[in-house]
């Protein structure tokens, strides 16, 4: 064979793997769970991604690619505003969950924040990105927090917006007993 001799970190780059051998392919991408603290009972914003753009009707967090020169956060935020028209600045996030990696093997950091109930009720959806949002009741997810999907609405949450779904479930136990 000819060519340059290949070594292990050679082909850890090719496989696009990181120190840990987990898959890593570029462009991160980042999202933003929102929580409305309703009154009555706190809720998740999920979205129904549109037709015609991948992953067309799965239910999802806000977010996408992580543009150049753009932290995650900064990401997830503009993100937010340009699908769900609601801006909430990074430092306003109330914190970030454990990534999560896709079966892609993509990167997912996850940010959470508040929304305030009225904002909510004022969302102006972008049609070229989401096709419906739902208003999640937070207990939903809490009465199996290890499911692998949660069906809501007529459409059913999983993979990655699963992933996160049980990372926020787990928060939300432990700021429970604080």
């Amino acid at each position: 064979m000819s060519g340059e001799r290949i070594t292990e970190e050679k082909l850890r780059k090719a496989l696009d793997a990181d120190r840990t051998g987990r898959v890593v392919k570029d462009p991160v991408f980042a999202v933003v769970a929102p929580v409305v603290f309703e009154s009555k009972e706190p809720y998740l914003l999920v979205e129904v991604r549109a037709e015609g753009i991948a992953q067309a009707g799965d239910p999802c967090f806000p977010g996408g690619k992580i543009e150049e020169g753009e932290s995650p956060a900064q990401a997830a935020s503009r993100e937010m505003e340009e699908e769900l028209g609601i801006r909430v600045l990074p430092e306003e996030f109330l914190g970030e969950l454990p990534e999560v990696y896709t079966y892609l093997g993509r990167l997912t950091r996850i940010y959470v924040c508040s929304v305030d109930p009225g904002q909510a009720d004022r969302v102006r959806i972008n049609p070229d990105e989401v096709s419906v949002l739902l208003k999640v009741p937070v207990s939903l997810f809490l009465k199996d927090p290890f499911a692998m999907e949660f069906p809501f609405g007529g459409h059913v949450i999983w993979g990655m917006t699963a992933g996160a779904v049980r990372r926020l479930c787990k928060a939300w136990e432990k700021a429970r007993k604080l």
